[in-house]
């Protein structure tokens, strides 16, 4: 949720636009307090519904492509579609558009791959980052192997936070805020267009309210 608070949030609201960052809930208590995270998409389901009903908000999902649950809508089929990064998360974000209806308020979205594919749009700042100058290439090499940060492998050893703690920097994902306001989202939308996509359709809103989701 710190990427939504600290970097979509305050970019959004420039443009007139709310957006909160709600994680999905996994557990709550009698006492009303709530545990979120749980990757599952009984999880994100029972968090969806409550407020699709009870709010005039946009309601957004920002979760990661890569380790998506086997029970989440088109996830079973992505063994019979073509490899080809993209089409597979249009065809899980179509069939969980689907499969929670309200298609006038509901825009799901997958990270393609993960968070971490964002730290690719900019080899040289990361490098620059842990203060390793060879890691920029290494990045840049895998950045051009694949066609691009959003095509980067997501195979267990080979996804983009594997990658990159397997350069040797002492990578943490605790960082990543940190880093993503070095790079700066110019440079992460010229380098992901799926993601640029997605956020320019909120810009040219105007006024509204968006409730983002994330794990």
């Amino acid at each position: 949720m710190v990427e939504v608070k600290n970097i979509l949030s305050p970019h959004l609201a420039r443009f007139g636009v709310y957006a909160v960052a709600t994680g999905v809930v996994s557990k709550r208590l009698a006492s009303g307090k709530k545990f979120t995270g749980g990757n599952s998409w009984l999880n994100v389901r029972k968090s969806l519904q409550p407020l699709l009903a009870n709010s005039d908000s946009w309601v957004i999902t920002l979760l990661d492509f890569y380790g998506l649950p086997e029970d989440f809508p088109g996830v079973p089929d992505l063994a019979t579609l073509p490899i080809n990064a993209k089409s597979r998360t249009e065809y899980v974000q179509n069939q969980l558009s689907a499969a929670v209806g309200s298609p006038q308020r509901f825009i799901p979205f997958l990270v393609l791959h993960e968070f971490e594919t964002w730290y690719f749009s900019s080899p040289e700042q990361v490098a620059e980052y842990y203060g390793k100058p060879p890691v920029a290439a290494l990045m840049k090499q895998t950045c051009c192997e694949f066609g691009g940060p959003e095509n980067i492998n997501h195979g267990k050893e080979t996804h983009p936070s594997k990658r990159l703690e397997g350069y040797g920097i002492g990578f943490r994902k605790t960082s990543g805020v940190a880093i993503l306001k070095e790079i700066g989202l110019e440079s992460i939308r010229a380098a992901c267009q799926n993601f640029n996509k997605w956020l320019i359709q909120f810009e040219k809103t105007g006024k509204r309210y968006i409730d983002i989701y994330e794990y």
